[in-house]
């Protein structure tokens, strides 16, 4: 189960309870107002950030062999940019829901990222570059 995958159901899991959850939905205008930025922000880093992976002629799968340990742009605030972009743009579509409850498959998805992904990417690169990717993870946090 691939991370966009994972993220197309937690939208199409916000969608089903902004439609079937027979509550007003409780978060302002204001908020999902908010959603939009914050989907449009994640979107836009994601796009970005799978420019260096193309410019840097390394995989972007989590399960694919790098060739180069990204540490620059992004890079050098999260471990994990793809991720935390993945998890802005589950937040705001579920700001754009309108329903508080929407907002727990952004924790599923983070808990199940972390589990499912992050361990198993973090052993392959310290496999493939050793001493200079626990450098880097000594430098710069796993997600924020």
């Amino acid at each position: 189960l691939y991370p966009p995958l994972m993220v197309l159901l937690g939208i199409c899991g916000q969608i089903i309870v902004g439609q079937f959850v027979p509550i007003e939905p409780v978060l302002a205008v204001g908020w999902q107002l908010a959603g939009i930025l914050l989907v449009g922000v994640g979107g836009l880093s994601l796009w970005l950030i799978s420019r260096s992976f193309a410019k840097a002629e390394t995989t972007i799968l989590p399960d694919g062999a790098p060739s180069i340990l990204l540490q620059s742009g992004l890079f050098a605030y999260s471990r994990n940019p793809i991720y935390v972009c993945m998890a802005l743009i589950l937040i705001g579509s579920g700001l754009l829901s309108g329903h508080i409850w929407s907002l727990g498959f952004v924790v599923l998805f983070v808990v199940g990222v972390d589990w499912m992904w992050i361990s198993k990417e973090e052993q392959n690169l310290e496999a493939e570059f050793g001493q200079e990717y626990r450098d880097y993870k000594q430098r710069v946090r796993r997600w924020l």
